[in-house]
């Protein structure tokens, strides 16, 4: 095929030849150029893979048409992308995905069914655990693959999970779910027995778990799992959360003295429940039994909140406060740990366990390491609505609004 063509285009005059070659230039840099336009959009929409899609190639179409393929789950986006290829007066073909697709698949949203549901980078047991959602967690499906979810929760953290991690549900199932009556479970690790007489166990439980009250008995409330298990908790370690999450309102004491209830639980790379934690989700669990959702990781976590001078030492610092570690590289860093201050030069954190160390050189828990790598600090608490802070009073995946 390729030698009959160039056979034919030897036989073109020299002319022809060259205004063909010439139109077929100028379409060629017309494409680069949509494309480039293309990339910038979705870096300007997704400035961290780890929170946003927005993954769209340029093709050649007939006629001179250009093709839109690819997928995103921001629809602003879609638009400007069909906007801006639209501007080169060339029919512009739309094959960008929106995720969800709620057009083609009606269970596009989901409660998490395992008291701890791991995330992990790529749709493999092998692969990479990046994060961790807890039961009666949110979820956006946002596509499938053989037995694996792509999902995105609450924190806009997107991960794979087990199709058998999620209870896939329809907007009305979820909106049922927000107008139900439900109990959040307040004890670090716990159990969710089959019988008041705890005669038999259905479920182990961790602290956030939310979960649906049908009833009450003496004093345990019968609860309703997502995947329809049903079964007992003691009232003691459980609070409605409604009740709840419309007042509570994270103090820095409170979130320090919550942060110590996890004293001595060992770390896991990914982990973000009361089991087993890294850093970060040390602290969003932490921030979130203090009605705060925070983003994820720690290099996500430093963009948010008010920034705390550290040039004169602690003495700016607040109970509560994040503190952030990492390498220094040229004005700015990369982090790569984070903490919660405690105030008197203390701070706790995940590194091996749960732990207490001290910025204070004199202190024997003084840990030289990390006073060095301290680069910034960030103050959260007050923060919620700004940016990737939420706060559970207005965060719609959770309370009785409408589907996001």
């Amino acid at each position: 095929m390729r030698s009959g063509l160039y056979k034919y285009i030897r036989t073109l005059p020299g002319v022809l030849l060259g205004m063909m070659m010439l139109l077929y230039a100028c379409h060629s840099s017309i494409y680069r150029g949509v494309q480039v336009e293309i990339n910038t959009i979705a870096d300007r929409w997704v400035p961290d893979r780890r929170e946003g899609i927005c993954e769209v190639w340029v093709k050649q179409g007939k006629d001179r048409s250009i093709i839109l393929k690819g997928e995103t789950i921001f629809p602003g986006a879609k638009e400007e992308m069909l906007t801006s290829a639209g501007r080169h007066r060339l029919q512009v073909i739309d094959s960008i995905l929106l995720l969800p697709d709620t057009v083609n698949n009606p269970f596009w949203q989901g409660l998490i069914s395992l008291s701890v549901a791991n995330l992990r980078k790529q749709p493999d047991h092998t692969a990479e655990m990046v994060s961790q959602a807890i039961l009666g967690t949110p979820v956006l499906v946002l596509k499938n693959k053989d037995s694996w979810l792509l999902i995105q929760t609450p924190d806009r953290y997107i991960a794979w999970t087990e199709e058998s991690s999620v209870q896939l549900m329809k907007p009305e199932e979820m909106d049922g779910w927000r107008q139900a009556d439900r109990i959040i479970y307040r004890v670090n690790a716990g159990w969710m027995y089959a019988s008041p007489a705890k005669t038999g166990v259905v479920s182990d439980l961790v602290i956030g778990s939310i979960v649906v009250k049908s009833g009450e008995e003496g004093s345990f409330y019968k609860i309703l799992m997502p995947d329809d298990r049903e079964g007992y908790i003691n009232k003691a370690e459980a609070l409605d959360f409604d009740d709840w999450a419309g007042r509570i309102a994270g103090t820095g004491e409170s979130i320090c003295t919550t942060a110590e209830t996890y004293m001595g639980i060992p770390y896991l790379w990914g982990g973000t429940s009361s089991r087993a934690v890294d850093c970060s989700g040390f602290v969003q669990g932490v921030f979130f039994i203090n009605g705060m959702v925070l983003p994820r990781d720690a290099s996500l976590q430093c963009n948010y909140g008010s920034p705390v001078d550290l040039s004169t030492g602690t003495d700016q610092l607040n109970k509560g406060d994040l503190l952030f570690f990492g390498r220094k590289e040229g004005s700015s860093g990369r982090i790569t740990h984070v903490a919660v201050y405690m105030g008197n030069s203390e701070y706790i954190h995940a590194s091996g366990r749960v732990m207490i160390n001290s910025l204070d050189s004199t202190r024997l828990n003084y840990d030289s390491y990390r006073r060095k790598s301290l680069i910034m600090a960030r103050r959260m608490i007050g923060g919620a609505g700004e940016g990737g802070i939420a706060g559970l009073k207005s965060h719609t995946w959770y309370l009785n609004q409408p589907s996001p």
